[in-house]
């Protein structure tokens, strides 16, 4: 079993002997026992809740098998969340682990059907975009990415490359439409072709009528334009897929008029209109809108430090008691852009924690 924890991206590996391995983002390693002691290694500390729940015995008698997660209480910056994970292996098959006398099943996990899927997601170096990404290249996909900072780019290329991916990278403004097609093109020669896009680039939020061009230019045009762009690849591949992410600011009133909620919306209606128009073509096409999103270094960090009590009345509203991470959107993005989700077209799939209230019919 394998996991990343989502936030400091350590990766934790289950061993044979009942030992967890944890590596980190920069090469280093250590071998820890489930109460956190280091066997060896130069990676020292590590998670003892995350190294309980991968090395942890599953549950038998009665209910369900699985692997029992160990209690944590929930905060504003989320917790661990496990990833998709890998296909169990057959019934009957040899896993390699001997547990004294308690029998044993695998906990079941849903094959997405994408491994060797080609994937392209705008604006993918930090946040949700880069969650989305490396969920993608867990799951076996190649994947396309860009973004405006060249450094940004070459940390994620080798960070999905570690994770067995092939990737293509490019320095892109998605403002600049042109340069976005471009992009697409490349990628989909890059990778021999495209299964799913991606648009996730956004131009935030913020008052005034300033920011409405530059929202419009990058949140709703960036969509329109790689969507247009990608669509003859997609419609090449048995199971082309568009996500586009928009944000609970489209649905309910975030404390500010402000051209970002208007911009999410016309993503949602934008997603609809194309589910319809490409679905001949055999592309299916949805939308995720995500609440509060917490994450190092991003917006909901800032209006903590800069407008706590902004902070404080958002954390209030989330019905669960905490704000999501990346990894939990990317996990519901990337489930909508693969083949078990072949049903699905013109949804907007909500993922906030309760932190909208409508009765959505």
């Amino acid at each position: 079993m394998k996991l990343r924890h989502p936030l400091t991206r350590h990766i934790y590996t289950s061993r044979d002997d009942g030992t967890v391995e944890v590596s980190s983002e920069d090469g280093r390693k250590g071998i820890f026992r489930t109460d956190g002691s280091c066997i060896r290694g130069d990676l020292r500390e590590a998670d003892p809740h995350l190294l309980g729940f991968v090395s942890g015995p599953s549950i038998t008698g009665g209910g369900r098998a699985g692997r029992s997660l160990p209690e944590a209480a929930p905060t504003s910056t989320g917790v661990p969340v496990p990833s998709f994970g890998t296909p169990a292996r057959p019934s009957g098959a040899n896993t390699g682990t001997s547990l004294s006398s308690t029998s044993t099943r695998s906990t079941p996990e849903m094959d997405l059907g994408l491994n060797g899927r080609k994937a392209l997601v705008t604006a993918a170096t930090r946040g949700i975009g880069l969650a989305i990404a490396q969920t993608l290249a867990d799951q076996g996909c190649d994947v396309a990415v860009c973004a405006r900072g060249e450094a940004g780019l070459e940390t994620t290329r080798k960070d999905l490359e570690g994770r067995g991916a092939k990737v293509f990278t490019k320095v892109v403004d998605v403002a600049d439409g042109d340069a976005l097609k471009a992009f697409v093109a490349e990628a989909g020669e890059a990778l021999g072709g495209l299964d799913i896009f991606v648009s996730n680039a956004s131009a935030g939020g913020g008052p005034g009528e300033q920011a409405w061009q530059p929202t419009f230019d990058i949140d709703v045009m960036g969509a329109v334009k790689g969507v247009g762009a990608a669509t003859p690849f997609l419609a090449e591949s048995d199971a082309g897929a568009v996500v586009i992410i928009s944000s609970t600011a489209a649905l309910e009133y975030l404390g500010i008029p402000q051209a970002y909620s208007a911009m999410k919306a016309a993503l949602i209606a934008y997603t609809s209109d194309m589910s319809q128009a490409l679905a001949p073509k055999g592309i299916r096409v949805n939308a995720v809108s995500p609440g509060p999103i917490y994450f190092e270094g991003g917006n909901w960090e800032m209006i903590k430090q800069a407008m706590p009590a902004m902070y404080e009345a958002a954390l209030g509203q989330c019905a669960i008691g905490r704000m999501g991470t990346p990894e939990e959107v990317a996990r519901a993005v990337v489930f909508l852009a693969s083949p078990a989700a072949s049903l699905i077209t013109g949804s907007n799939l909500v993922v906030d924690g309760g932190f909208t209230k409508r009765a959505a019919f």
